[in-house]
């Protein structure tokens, strides 16, 4: 959240005067994807505090409208538009941008957080679930930062948060897919960083990469009995959602939310991949049921 000093990341060299970033969240809508529940909606209530008008884009239904009703209700006077959308379909991204030209809407972020992930054995899950995931994961995001990306490196000025996994590290038994897509999310948004900062441009992708954590995405993957969300593996979003938002403000390459986690992911990172891929194999097995 912005306080005091004078200057902040953004802009020519990568810092704006306080009076600059007050005038700029004034005017320019942050786009939350995912934005009616988990991390999302923590993220919402974050920006919301600090004054950044809103679009939440989710799914339709009563959520949704929930969530943006009470980010209106707390902060009155605040815009917030909620767009029902299914960004895993290939019309979604190219739908949610029109809204955002129908309504005259200024992007100045984006917030690449809606996904959910599977667990099991392969052949277990039902296609269908796993493809759905790969085209919200990876298609949808991508879309979505193609579309509105050129306009802020036009602009001169902009962020793009993508929201991956610490399971984008390693592969994932048992999360095969999930962490693959994750995978991508990490390699993309870090290569596109770079580019951006090749070419001198003041707009900044930022990497946020959780552990577990104690959110509805748990419940859909079906992962209430694993042990993955069990005791110390797993944080709550509130966490998740407070180090992400100190990222953005600082224009972080890369964040793991957790001191304790970025610890745990050097070492692992110094382990040989085999042995990596065999302990998230033991955690991820426990709790599911085997034939």
């Amino acid at each position: 959240m912005a306080q005091g000093g004078s200057c902040l990341g953004g802009s020519s060299g990568g810092r704006i005067t306080l009076n600059q970033y007050l005038m700029q969240k004034a005017s320019e809508f942050v786009i939350i994807t995912g934005g009616s529940s988990g991390f999302g909606l923590e993220l919402a209530r974050r920006f919301a505090l600090d004054g950044h008008p809103l679009l939440l884009a989710a799914l339709p239904g009563q959520d949704l409208e929930q969530a943006a009703e009470e980010l209106r209700q707390r902060h009155p006077g605040l815009p917030v538009h909620a767009f029902g959308v299914d960004l895993s379909k290939p019309e979604g991204p190219d739908a949610l941008f029109a809204f955002t030209r129908e309504q005259g809407l200024v992007i100045g972020g984006v917030v690449n957080n809606a996904g959910f992930g599977t667990w099991g054995f392969l052949p277990d899950i039902p296609q269908h679930s796993e493809e759905g995931m790969i085209g919200l994961n990876v298609l949808g995001l991508y879309r979505v930062t193609r579309l509105f990306l050129p306009d802020m490196v036009a602009r001169g000025k902009g962020r793009i948060m993508h929201i991956a996994s610490i399971a984008a590290f390693q592969p994932n038994p048992y999360m095969a897919t999930y962490g693959a897509t994750k995978a991508f999310v990490r390699s993309f948004s870090q290569a596109l960083s770079r580019e951006l900062v090749d070419r001198g441009s003041p707009v900044r992708i930022i990497t946020v990469c959780p552990p577990a954590s104690r959110t509805p995405f748990r419940d859909r993957a079906g992962m209430d009995r694993s042990a993955l969300f069990a005791g110390w593996l797993s944080v709550d979003a509130s966490l998740v959602a407070d180090a992400a938002y100190r990222a953005w403000h600082k224009g972080q390459d890369l964040m793991i939310p957790g001191r304790l986690f970025r610890m745990l992911h050097v070492v692992t990172r110094l382990l040989p991949e085999s042995l990596s891929i065999v302990v998230a194999q033991r955690t991820l097995r426990k709790g599911l049921h085997r034939a």
